[in-house]
C-alpha cells in the first residue's frame, strides 16, 4: 500500500532540533517525524496526550530520585498493618519519623513538600493545607480507614513539617482523616 506525503509546517528552531535527533538516532527526519506522529496518534486513541506521558515519566523519574519503589498496594497495606499491631510501635513510628525528616530536607519547602505527597502517597484523597494561628494547619485524608497508616503518616508529616522548621502544636486523628497544626519558626507561610 502507498502512502501519500503532506507538507507539514513548524518553527524553524525546532525543525532544526528534530532533524538533529533524527541524525543522531540515524534515522532521515521522514522517518522521526512519522514515528512521532504515531506515537501521538496512539496517545489520542488511549484518551492521552503527549503532555500525559512526559508528565508521567517525569513522575516516575522524581519518584526513582527520591529514593522511592513502586510496589503491590495489597503488600504494603498488609505489611504496614502486621508490622504496626506485632512489632514495637515505637520504633516502627520514629522510623517514619526519621524517613519523613530526610524528606522534608530533600525536598527543602513547604509547597515541594505538600507537591510530593499529593503525586506520590496515592492513598491520600486530598491533602489540604492552610495559614493557622503563626504557623500552618494540614489536613490529609486516607481513601482507607486505617487507623496504622493515620498514625504513622502522622509521624512522617511531623518529622518533614519539623525538618522545614515547623514546630507541631496539635495532632487530630481518626480512621481516614488527620489534621495537624505546626508554629512556623520564624518561617513565612506563603
Amino acid at each position: 500500500m502507498s502512502h501519500g506525503r503532506k507538507l507539514l509546517a513548524a518553527r524553524e528552531d525546532l525543525a532544526n532540533k528534530v532533524s538533529e535527533i533524527a541524525k543522531r538516532r540515524g534515522w532521515t527526519l521522514y522517518e522521526l517525524v512519522n514515528r512521532i506522529l504515531d506515537e501521538v496518534v496512539r496517545l489520542e486513541s488511549m484518551g492521552k496526550s503527549l503532555e500525559d506521558v512526559v508528565e508521567g515519566f517525569e513522575l516516575l523519574r522524581e519518584a526513582r530520585e527520591a529514593g522511592l519503589i513502586l510496589i503491590p498496594s495489597r503488600l504494603w497495606y498488609e505489611l504496614v498493618e502486621r508490622c504496626y499491631e506485632s512489632l514495637d510501635r515505637r520504633w516502627l513510628e520514629d522510623l517514619w519519623y526519621e524517613c519523613g525528616q530526610w524528606y522534608g530536607r530533600y525536598y527543602e519547602s513547604l509547597e515541594k513538600l505538600i507537591e510530593a505527597l499529593k503525586k506520590f502517597f496515592w492513598d491520600l484523597s486530598s491533602i489540604d493545607l492552610s495559614p493557622s494561628e503563626g504557623g500552618v494547619e494540614v489536613k490529609l485524608f486516607l481513601s482507607s480507614p486505617s487507623l496504622a497508616r493515620i498514625e504513622l503518616l502522622s509521624k512522617f508529616v511531623e518529622g518533614a513539617f519539623e525538618s522545614l522548621g515547623y514546630e507541631l502544636i496539635s495532632k487530630k486523628g481518626v480512621r481516614g482523616a488527620l489534621s495537624m497544626r505546626f508554629r512556623g519558626k520564624g518561617l513565612k507561610v506563603e
